[in-house]
């Protein structure tokens, strides 16, 4: 008998999926929840539209855009070595969205990461503060009223106090504070949110020396100090900002509130003339450093921690240099044989502004560098991991240490 073979053609294969009913079935409740998403956001976006109609406009679409691709601009070395603005008598300078914002007597000036100038507003303020960080740019008129806020392209916000500015605060989410005198109070705070309605108001018999609020505006922070029987009782007052009620307290020590800040653990990083202090917002003090007798004659509070310079009286040129992390930890501590006039702190240590040009610390590097250069009626911020900005009444400059 002769046996037949099948050629390929002849040969059947069975090449179909094999099915599963539960598999089948739970794809198809995934494809129609999916359906059921899309429509969900179609029909928001509808109601957005025609519940904001006053706000969809071709200027405001216009500055969206332009805004947008401001905060995606990255930084090019190469063309960000220096850049200039108006001279004025009076002048702050801040980061923005890794930019500059220059603000001066007349005129507001802000710079992208990449060294183009974006915004050249008129103002007229006697003593111009800016605080930059975020969604927003604030500036206001300390011991004034008045007071602005921008974006990367545009003036977007004016407001006017009923009593002179002491201190203001600016939140990554938009949110902000700003802190006045009161008629029948010692300081007042007014809680504003990202479209600058009045969210809140606090009224303190003591003077509220700080402020701050955290990225996502879920705590407002407030410093306070009064003096009792020959000596200051400083306290911080932590609050949920739609809610009235105290959320916690907590005292730290003897000493004048200076400044306090939200570090990057989500504590509060505080400076007093007698120590540091770091507190959750809870109200349980975290860590406490005292200064010995020394005095802080410079400091940077920020999210990447706290760095301060202090000096013994009487000596001009011995300073002692300590930085703390966002969790209260020390650092460093090292003595430092230069004039410091000013401290700049950075993620992963601190620039020291001296008399003769600037000096690195780089905690992870266990290093210190040094570059000269004139420093005189200069104002120092740094730009990241590597570069210092100094700023002078005319141009500020880009120094490259890495």
């Amino acid at each position: 008998m002769k046996r037949r073979e099948k050629n390929a053609s002849e040969i059947s294969v069975d090449i179909s999926v094999p099915q599963n009913e539960y598999y089948e079935a739970v794809s198809e409740r995934f494809g129609l929840l999916q359906v059921f998403l899309y429509l969900a956001l179609l029909a928001f976006v509808a109601v957005s539209f025609l519940t904001n109609t006053e706000l969809i406009t071709y200027q405001n679409l216009y500055y969206f855009v332009k805004d947008l691709n401001a905060t995606t601009e990255t930084v090019d070395v190469l063309h960000s070595d220096a850049v200039s603005y108006p001279t004025d008598v009076s002048q702050s300078f801040t980061l923005y969205r890794q930019g500059l914002a220059v603000a001066g007597n007349t005129s507001i000036t802000v710079f992208t990461a990449g060294g183009r100038q974006t915004v050249s507003k008129n103002v007229q303020y006697q003593n111009p503060v800016a605080v930059g960080s975020g969604k927003y740019l604030l500036v206001y008129e300390l011991d004034g009223t008045q007071y602005s806020l921008y974006n990367s392209y545009s003036q977007i916000h004016t407001g006017k106090t009923d009593m002179p500015i002491r201190c203001a605060a600016m939140s990554d989410c938009g949110m902000y504070a700003i802190v006045t005198d009161s008629e029948q109070y010692a300081s007042a705070v007014r809680l504003y949110n990202s479209d600058f309605e009045l969210l809140n108001q606090y009224r303190y018999n003591s003077y509220v020396t700080d402020v701050c609020i955290d990225e996502k505006g879920s705590y407002i922070s407030m410093l306070l100090s009064k003096a009792e029987n020959g000596a200051f009782s400083t306290v911080l007052n932590v609050y949920e900002p739609q809610k009235d009620t105290l959320y916690a307290q907590c005292s730290v020590g003897n000493g004048l509130g200076l400044r306090c800040a939200f570090t990057g653990s989500g504590k509060v990083g505080i400076l007093c003339t007698n120590g540091v202090y770091y507190v959750s917002v809870r109200g349980k003090l975290i860590a406490e450093h005292g200064f010995d007798g020394l005095n802080p004659v410079a400091f940077d509070l920020s999210e990447n921690g706290l760095a301060v310079v202090l000096r013994k009286s009487g000596s001009a040129s011995e300073h002692w240099v300590i930085l703390f992390d966002p969790n209260g930890a020390v650092t460093y501590r090292n003595s430092v044989e230069r004039t410091v006039r000013s401290v700049a702190r950075s993620e992963k240590g601190a620039y020291l502004l001296c008399s003769d040009g600037i000096l690195r610390i780089d905690t992870s590097k266990d290093a210190v560098d040094f570059i000269s250069c004139e420093t005189e009626n200069r104002v120092l911020l740094s730009a990241g991991e590597g570069r210092a900005l100094l700023c002078s009444p005319q141009k500020a400059v880009y120094y490259n240490f890495d």
